[in-house]
């Protein structure tokens, strides 16, 4: 009986020996080490997810698994296959959706961050599973913009924004992106990172931006930049002066941890929406008109102030080049200078010829300079030109010295009529000038107000013919009388001249007149034909 238990006992032994044993397979978590900096302008954020795409060979293994960051590693539900050997493509994006993205919307309003409109991805090939975490390099997929602003208004601008590029992508199956041009165009919001810094991002595209910065004052100054194509991963800066009355924009410098994308440029470029009525021009919006004469009008008066030139309200400075517009005291007593950003809005500033025809004060020598002169485009867009002689008579059909064009469509028979000219859209009024007769004189004085009126009656505009004597000569002086040699002492050229004056509007005339070179008057550009 012993030795049946033990042959049992063996043949338990035995048998035991001769079963194979399963191995043990241990499976891992896939973990991601993120290689990137300036996601939420610092880093990832701790509660921060991501979305994975994990191919294993020719077979997608996981599809938009979501893992979390958890300060240091993204972690999550999702385990590795249990062939360890096998090789792995991991590709991995930020922000994370719900389903796996073939298209990504920055934010309009990035003034509260700008993470949640920064789309990165990475991809690591060779990936064998393991329970290290994978080191996965992250890239920005789209454009950041760095504002560098010098602020020279009043306070601190409320907002400064990026108008007219599109806000959407196309997101590739390897998260790579490219701008989806059937989106429409949009206005981003920077992110304030200092009364000096804003920042935001825009996806990679070939834009013409509008700059745009909300003033403390609640002003809105703007600037067209030139067309640029923005690379994705790529930084651009935009150096911004805020000015009271305008804004100047460049674009320079880099930020480290974004790769430099080099430096952009503002030439100005006109944008024309003569079907809507604007141009856009340097730091602003000009309303235009066609008028009767078939040409198109600037129905505002030009605010534009040349590089290199600060405005004046200083009589005695009769070289400044462009002076502040003209408005009546209260009392009605004397016409004064305003430094009020809506009254510079409303009617402009008052520039000396050279300047308006797009020289410095002092550059006019000549007679044969100044000729040359007619027609130019100075401070006016390209293809539009300070008014000849010929675009005020085709317009007014009166003019001083000038040959009356009964035909001209703002003619009454009488004078160039402000009424008829306004019922088309041209908005003239009299803006008033300051008067200095010539090179030799060393104070101005205010033109325009007249006694037991409400208003300013008078003013000139800037020409660009140079006008003509009663006996047909050019209208100019010289240094020493006679002697051209001698340099210019005074030139006159044919501008415009409202006059309001009269006892009812519909009395209200515009004329041609003469214009002496250093009296600083509103300007008005007419379309080239």
């Amino acid at each position: 009986m012993k030795k049946a238990v033990i042959l049992a006992a063996g043949l338990l032994v035995l048998a035991a020996c001769g079963k194979k044993e399963e191995p043990v397979v241990e499976l891992f978590n896939v973990r991601i080490s993120p290689v990137l900096t300036k996601v939420a302008e610092t880093t990832f954020e701790s509660g921060d997810a991501i979305g994975v795409n994990i191919s294993r060979g020719a077979a997608a293994y996981a599809t938009n698994a979501k893992l979390t960051y958890d300060g240091s590693e993204f972690s999550g539900s999702l385990q590795w296959y249990a062939e360890g050997a096998d090789q792995a493509t991991v590709w991995a994006y930020y922000p994370y959706s719900e389903t796996l993205p073939t298209s990504f919307t920055v934010q309009a309003d990035q003034s509260t961050g700008t993470s949640a409109s920064d789309f990165v991805a990475g991809v690591k090939e060779g990936v064998i599973p393991s329970a290290h975490a994978i080191t996965v390099p992250f890239q920005h997929k789209l454009t950041r913009i760095v504002l560098n602003v010098t602020n020279n208004a009043e306070g601190e601008p409320t907002a400064i924004k990026l108008k007219g590029g599109k806000l959407t992508v196309n997101v590739a199956s390897d998260f790579s992106v490219s701008v989806d041009e059937t989106a429409a165009a949009g206005t981003i919001t920077a992110l304030k990172k200092s009364s000096t810094q804003y920042v935001l991002i825009v996806p990679p595209q070939t834009v013409s931006f509008i700059a745009t910065v909300i003033t403390a004052g609640g002003n809105e100054l703007t600037q067209l930049l030139q067309e640029a194509t923005l690379a994705p991963g790529k930084q651009y800066s935009i150096n911004m002066i805020v000015n009271p009355a305008d804004l100047k924009v460049a674009f320079s410098g880099d930020i480290v941890d974004w790769e430099d994308g080099g430096e952009l440029g503002s030439d100005n470029t006109l944008v024309e929406k003569l079907s809507e009525g604007y141009i856009l021009y340097h730091e602003d919006k000009y309303t235009v008109a066609k008028m009767k004469d078939g040409k198109w009008w600037m129905t505002q008066n030009m605010r534009y102030v040349p590089e290199g030139i600060e405005v004046s309200d200083d009589l005695t400075k009769v070289t400044a080049g462009v002076f502040y517009p003209l408005v009546l005291k209260e009392d009605l007593s004397a016409a004064e200078f305003s430094r009020d950003i809506t009254v510079i809005k409303s009617r402009g500033y008052l520039y000396q010829a050279e300047v308006a025809l797009g020289l410095k004060v002092g550059d006019l020598t000549t007679l044969a300079a100044a000729q040359a002169l007619e027609g130019t485009q100075g401070l006016c867009p390209k293809g539009w030109h300070v008014p000849t002689t010929a675009d005020i008579l085709a317009l007014v059909g009166k003019g001083a010295q000038l040959t009356t064009n009964p035909d001209a469509p703002y003619y009454n028979g009488a004078d160039g009529s402000i009424a008829l000219l306004n019922a088309d859209g041209f908005n003239m009024e009299a803006y008033g000038a300051i008067t200095i007769q010539d090179n030799t004189k060393t104070t101005g004085t205010f033109m325009g107000r007249m006694a037991n009126y409400d208003h300013l009656t008078s003013g000139m505009f800037c020409g660009s013919s140079v006008g003509v004597n009663t006996n047909g000569t050019p209208s100019v002086t010289y240094n020493t009388a006679g002697d051209e040699t001698s340099g210019i002492k005074n030139i006159q050229f044919n501008g415009l001249m409202p006059m309001t004056n009269k006892a009812s509007a519909d009395q209200y005339t515009c004329n041609g007149t003469k214009v002496s070179y250093r009296i600083a008057a509103p300007l008005r550009c007419v379309r080239n034909d």
